[in-house]
Formats: C-alpha cells, structure tokens, sequence
C-alpha cells in the first residue's frame, strides 16, 4: 500500500509541475482514481517534503499549484498523433501483462501521461477509444519474473540454466534442464519467444517462454556472434518454426485468391495470378507444423502443393481430422 501511495504522490507532482494553472483536488482525485481527502494528504506529503505548493481559491473551488518559477524536470512534449500511436503499442502488449515488457509500457505511459497539459491528457484518455488491439492468447502473469530474468541475462550475457518443457511425441512434454546463452527475446504471435545457443546441440535455437519452468542465472558469461540478427535468424521460419529454408510451391483457388494478394503470409512470398483467377503462390519456408496447419487451413482450395512432403502431411491432417469427425458422429447417432 505504501508503494501505490508512493506512485500516486509521484503522479501528482508531476501534474502540479506541467500544469502552471494550477491543479482542482476533486478533478485530479478522479483523475488519479482516488479520493478527494486522500488527495489532500498527498498534498501534505509532498509540502513536508520540501516542494513549493501554494493553494488559492478561485469563488468556491480550491487550486493548488506550484510556486512560480520552481522546476525541476524537463518537460516532454508530445503531439496528440504520437500519444495515440503508443496508446495502440500499449495495446499490442496487453497479452504479456505481468511481465515487464507490458507493465512497463504502462508504466511510462502513465508518467508521460502526468506531464501533459489538462486539455491534451484528456484527449489522451479519449484515444483508447480509438485504436485497439487483441488481447493475447497467453497469460503470462504467472511468468514475470521469469520473463525479466531472461532479459535481464540477455542484457548482462549471461549464460543460465533453465528447464524447459520440449514436445515430445503425440504432443507430450517432458523438462529438461538446459543451459542456454540467451541472445534474444522477440514478441511473436501472441507470446513470447527466446532465441539461445543450447550448448548441448551448439546450435541456436527458439525456446517459447510458456514452456519455461525455470530460469536461474551462472557466473558464466558468452559473447554473441558477430553480426548476430533475430531477422536473419529468421528469415526462413513460419510461425516462429525455424528450420533449413525449403521452396514451397501451391495454387489457392479463385474463392480464397484475394486473401493471398492482400496480405503476404511470408515475406519470401511471391504471388501471381492466374487466367482461371487462382494464385499462384512461392514461399521459401522452414517445413514444419505451423506452415502445414495454415495449409489445412485453407482446405479445398489448396492444389498443386509442392514438396511432395509438405503435400503429404497436409492430406494426413485432412484424413484424421475427417477419421475423427466420423467417429464423434457415430457415437452421436447410436442409441443411448
């Protein structure tokens, strides 16, 4: 509770500092989400800390402000269009909430939000209702000190020890205790992924932090390699599935057609159009379980996919889900 006190005190100074006009307690209680006579402590608080406030009313409302001329930061000055761009990136993270990658957004944009002047933190306010993003399918609240120790040894390169839960087969896990030089945490798809050096394969590879059961720092340090680039490391993978680049070759039909012109699913991807209205679709891609579901995905529009392999496994999914349907609508039918 002292801490919370603590934050709104902070907050309320730096309303008092940005705003020269000076600053109504019932308007910045519920501005700060509190009470009016709570306030009035924390204006106490920050008198017998030894910062200039004087009070004055203006007919029945009661002001506070600032001494003129006492300053002691320097002010950040923002354009309304920057202050919505980072309300949206506040919002592309709301699905790490618990880890430090989202709750300091929030915290930043809640100091910079103190610092503005009335008219444009109200516009500020407002702009929630103008962007919004998805919340993330994972909860990582259970997970922050985890996820800050992990960066945290990337910043130190720092080696650690870390058990990890890897897929078995048919989708079993079983822990495993690695011990990982950290190079990289990148936010993909909803989560949270770490790029390391396993040192017991001497490759890098990508570990998902849900997975993650532990993480415990060494006295060992590692240099990363020279030119070392999440992007490059990459560049072939699909949904985050890394892996030796193979050429993927397959035609959507006409219905699906303008879903692949829109968007690229992979940045190797190269779409052309056909006479018949079908795409023509190349992509040089890891092989792997997120690029075969998206396939499945598309269902019968999919034709003509290369390689042999990929186009296997596709039919595979395509039969057992269809096996597994029949199933489920025997039992359905059959009498109690």
């Amino acid at each position: 509770m002292r801490g919370e006190a603590f934050t709104r005190q902070l907050k309320l100074l730096a309303l008092l500092e940005v705003r020269r006009e000076g600053v109504e307690p019932e308007a910045a209680a519920a501005e700060l989400g509190t009470q009016r006579r709570t306030l009035y402590r924390d204006f106490r608080v920050l008198e017998d800390a030894g910062f200039p406030l004087t009070s004055a009313r203006d007919g029945r409302r009661a002001r506070w402000r600032m001494v003129e001329g006492y300053r002691h930061r320097l002010q950040l000055s923002l354009s309304w269009s920057e202050l919505v761009a980072l309300m949206a990136a506040r919002q592309v993270v709301s699905g790490l909430a618990g880890t430090m990658l989202h709750d300091g957004a929030a915290s930043a944009l809640e100091k910079i939000r103190a610092t503005l002047p009335k008219g444009l933190a109200d516009r500020f306010r407002a702009s929630e209702r103008l962007v919004s993003a998805p919340e993330g399918g994972r909860d990582y609240r259970a997970r922050g000190e985890l996820v800050r120790r992990l960066v945290e040894a990337i910043d130190a390169r720092q080696t650690v020890l870390a058990r990890y839960r890897s897929r078995g087969a048919k989708g079993r896990r079983r822990g495993e205790e690695r011990k990982l030089d950290p190079y990289h945490l990148r936010v993909a798809e909803e989560g949270l992924y770490l790029l390391a050096r396993c040192h017991r394969s001497g490759e890098v590879k990508v570990f998902l932090a849900d997975r993650f059961d532990s993480v415990r720092p060494t006295e060992d340090r590692f240099t990363a390699p020279d030119g070392f680039s999440a992007e490059h490391l990459l560049r072939s993978s699909f949904g985050m599935w890394s892996g030796r680049p193979r050429k993927v070759r397959f035609t959507v039909a006409p219905a699906l057609a303008d879903l692949l012109m829109e968007r690229k699913v992979h940045p190797s991807q190269v779409a052309q159009r056909r006479s018949d209205g079908s795409v023509e679709v190349r992509l040089e891609v890891a092989l792997g379980p997120p690029l075969v579901a998206y396939l499945t995905g598309l269902g019968a529009s999919v034709s003509e996919l290369e390689p042999a392999e990929l186009r296997a496994a596709v039919l595979r999914e395509h039969r057992e889900a269809l096996a597994e349907l029949e199933t489920r609508e025997k039992v359905a039918r059959s009498p109690p």
